[in-house]
């Protein structure tokens, strides 16, 4: 924040001896007299005005990489969360998440989301805790519904 402040007030003051370069060197028509107008503001203003630049790149330079540490430890932690989520013991899961639900055999009955954009098999666990509907080949045409790519559903001829 201080190098940006800085670099706003160099580019300003290279900004004000340009102008009062301007403003001499168009106040005379020598051009013997022009040069130390030239010289000292044109020369001395431009160098404060790059300066000032150069200081308010480096500050966003530096803003940016502060960013991108906060996203390399937000990318750590949850790298951390899934090592650990894939190392738990199987054991902890609850055999009623690992059995199908009672009447839940893949029968070759089609399901859908009502908003979704695909049909699916009854068993397929993209719908699984969602509000599926049973859907006939007629509803999957006038709705446009695509198979899913995980179960892969057919549609009885």
């Amino acid at each position: 924040m201080v190098r940006a402040v800085r670099g706003w007030v160099v580019a300003v003051a290279g900004g004000v001896l340009l102008f009062g370069c301007y403003l001499g060197v168009s106040a005379e028509t020598d051009p013997g007299r022009q040069l130390p107008y030239f010289a000292s503001g044109g020369l001395g203003g431009l160098a404060l005005v790059f300066l000032g630049s150069a200081l308010l790149i480096a500050d966003q330079i530096d803003a940016a990489s502060k960013g991108r540490g906060r996203l390399d430890r937000q990318v750590d932690e949850l790298h951390t969360l899934i090592v650990a989520a894939a190392s738990a013991p199987v054991s902890s899961v609850p055999a009623a998440a690992t059995e199908p639900a009672a009447g839940s055999h893949d029968d070759g009955s089609l399901f859908a989301v009502p908003a979704g954009r695909t049909y699916h098999r009854r068993t397929c666990e993209m719908i699984t805790s969602k509000p599926a509907q049973p859907v006939d080949p007629d509803q999957i045409a006038a709705r446009g519904l695509t198979p899913c790519t995980i179960c892969e559903p057919k549609i009885d001829a």
